[in-house]
């Protein structure tokens, strides 16, 4: 049986799969072997609070988390490419909408990024996309 963040994790990875123009995806706990001077993703769900929506016997439950996804370009080009590539992820997961899978309907609460870092031979931006639902 698929668990609630099963099907908030697929919404979620759909969306993301969707996006036109993206490099590759390294999806969380898959194989994955970057190509040094190849830009590509890596998502990870980062579930953070799961608590009731409201009081009586068996509530509606209210999850809420972030869907942290690292944008990897190459080091040593400057910022543009991992500032563009940043932008469109948090266009594609624009505050206030929807994104939904089989059924599962995650809402936006926010999308923003971090300060960026060198990782190795690349240079890393991480975008948080702030989720919740109510099921």
């Amino acid at each position: 049986m698929a668990s609630i963040y099963d099907d908030i994790r697929a919404a979620l990875e759909v969306k993301l799969g969707s996006i036109t123009d993206v490099p590759s995806i390294g999806w969380e706990n898959l194989q994955f072997s970057p190509t040094t001077g190849q830009p590509y993703l890596k998502p990870r769900l980062i579930p953070t609070r799961r608590e009731p929506a409201v009081r009586g016997i068996n509530p509606q439950m209210y999850y809420q988390g972030i869907f942290r996804i690292e944008c990897y370009v190459p080091e040593g080009v400057g910022p543009a490419a991992g500032d563009d590539l940043a932008d469109k992820i948090m266009e594609a997961f624009e505050a206030t909408t929807d994104v939904g899978q089989a059924g599962t309907i995650v809402s936006i609460r926010y999308a923003e990024r971090e300060q960026a870092e060198i990782d190795g031979p690349f240079y890393m931006i991480p975008v948080n996309i702030g989720w919740y639902i109510y099921a």
